[in-house]
């Protein structure tokens, strides 16, 4: 690497590494803890709902809509926590929300269809994201880690032109247990053959992040209207979109 001479200091020069980043500010000791980062880094993981594509909040927006129907208010504090935070399934929800049985399935079988018919007309790819797959597929492989089936990501992804960014898809058919549970990314390690300190994961949701964290992987939160950061665990770093993700990878304590 170049060097430029400062008095009695040695700086970086002004160039990029292979990622495209500027290293001409960045202090010797840090620049020397960023490329051994870097040497380790083999993958980016990544959600799906939330991360790729805007279909949670799709799905908070008809899950919202049948409660309102059969006469009950669900708020987004309340999904963000409960669903998003920790996991709870439609029917738990309305338990905590003392719903009886019935009009909880009902609920469920008036959002269900409600959800589908949105997927082909309103699904659009979250703002920088097939950018930032571009750059990143240049450097690292790249897998998606999905809570949700593969029929699901399928039907998701029909029209995006996505799916060849990745070179696996781990999905709820492939592992036992859902997120919060590592169950998932640990799948998705062993698929890559690749150690949790190899990878990142990218989630939006306090939830997947948990799932990531307890397989050892280090975690970047998208933060969205629905993502209770105070939830998310406190090793986790926050972007605020996806275009923010490559500035924020070398920053990971080692």
């Amino acid at each position: 690497m170049k060097m430029i001479q400062n008095g009695n200091h040695d700086l970086p020069g002004s160039v990029r590494d292979c990622r495209g980043i500027h290293l001409c500010n960045v202090p010797t000791l840090s620049l020397v803890k960023y490329l051994f980062l870097f040497s380790m880094l083999q993958a980016i993981l990544f959600d799906s709902d939330g991360v790729l594509v805007d279909t949670e909040c799709l799905f908070f927006n008809a899950t919202q809509s049948a409660f309102a129907r059969n006469g009950y208010a669900l708020t987004r504090d309340q999904w963000a926590r409960w669903y998003l935070g920790v996991g709870k399934h439609t029917s738990e929800i309305a338990q905590l929300l003392k719903i009886p049985s019935p009009v909880t399935q009902k609920i469920i079988d008036d959002r269900n269809p409600d959800f589908n018919a949105m997927i082909p007309r309103d699904v659009r790819i979250l703002p920088g994201v097939r950018d930032l797959l571009e750059q990143l597929a240049r450097t690292y492989q790249l897998a998606v880690v999905t809570g949700a089936s593969r029929a699901h990501f399928d039907n998701v992804h029909t029209h995006t032109g996505l799916a060849p960014f990745f070179e696996t898809i781990v999905s709820h058919d492939d592992y036992e247990q859902s997120k919060p549970s590592p169950d998932a990314y640990l799948t998705a390690l062993k698929r890559l053959a690749l150690q949790p300190n190899e990878c990142v994961a990218i989630e939006d949701s306090p939830r997947g992040a948990m799932s990531a964290v307890a397989a050892g992987i280090r975690c970047i939160v998208v933060k969205t209207n629905l993502t209770d950061i105070t939830l998310c665990p406190g090793s986790c770093l926050l972007a605020d979109k996806a275009g923010d993700i490559p500035g924020i990878l070398h920053t990971f304590p080692l």
